[in-house]
């Protein structure tokens, strides 16, 4: 009997120390598991949306690039077109004198249509409003007058081809006159007006002479 409570006594010691390890690798275990673990898998969570979240801003910033490389491709075709027509559909002088600009612009459409210009007369010219402020480079309204002779078809072949070629040039007068002499011909006087440039008139000043 007394064998038998030592040997109980002698078992139970280490099995004691063994629960007591346990007990202390099982509480370790928890606190390594709330304390270090679960903390780093919602880090990591969160670092996963985070990066997914920079992944979607590059991957919009990438667009955007794209699309502005675009655009400023888009835009400079945009501003040589828009140059041409000006240069195209602006009047500037021919030896000092902008009748004669247009009379050699548009003498070969008459030529095509079987319209003859007999004359060419530069009319005042009608200033556009100011922008504000007011830009270093104006434009102005010019009206040419054109006197010639041609049918009606070739007349009005004359003023469509115009303003088909050059798209700031407008109808801005029209006369048709019959010739009894000559019924198949008619006198036209037609009248486009053209944008011509100038620079802004500088300010002067004015002293008044004291009486």
């Amino acid at each position: 009997m007394n064998n038998a409570s030592e040997f109980i006594r002698d078992f139970s010691r280490p099995l004691v120390r063994s629960i007591i390890v346990t007990s202390i690798a099982a509480v370790a275990g928890v606190l390594i598991l709330f304390l270090l673990i679960l903390p780093l898998r919602s880090r990591s969570k969160g670092l996963s949306k985070e990066i997914e979240t920079l992944n979607l801003t590059l991957s919009g910033m990438k667009s955007d690039i794209a699309r502005a490389a675009e655009q400023e491709l888009k835009t400079a075709q945009l501003k040589k077109e828009r140059d041409a027509i000006f240069a195209d559909g602006s009047l500037e002088p021919l030896l000092g004198s902008l009748a004669m600009r247009a009379k050699s612009i548009l003498g070969l459409i008459a030529q095509q249509t079987g319209f003859t210009i007999d004359s060419v007369k530069e009319l005042p010219s009608i200033l556009l409003r100011l922008p504000t402020p007011a830009a270093e480079q104006l434009y102005a309204r010019q009206p040419i007058e054109f006197m010639g002779h041609g049918s009606f078809d070739e007349i009005i072949a004359f003023i469509t081809e115009t303003e088909q070629k050059h798209a700031l040039v407008t109808l801005s007068g029209l006369v048709i006159l019959s010739q009894p002499a000559l019924p198949e011909s008619h006198k036209a006087i037609i009248t486009f007006e053209w944008l011509v440039k100038g620079d802004r008139p500088k300010a002067t000043s004015t002293v008044k002479e004291k009486q």
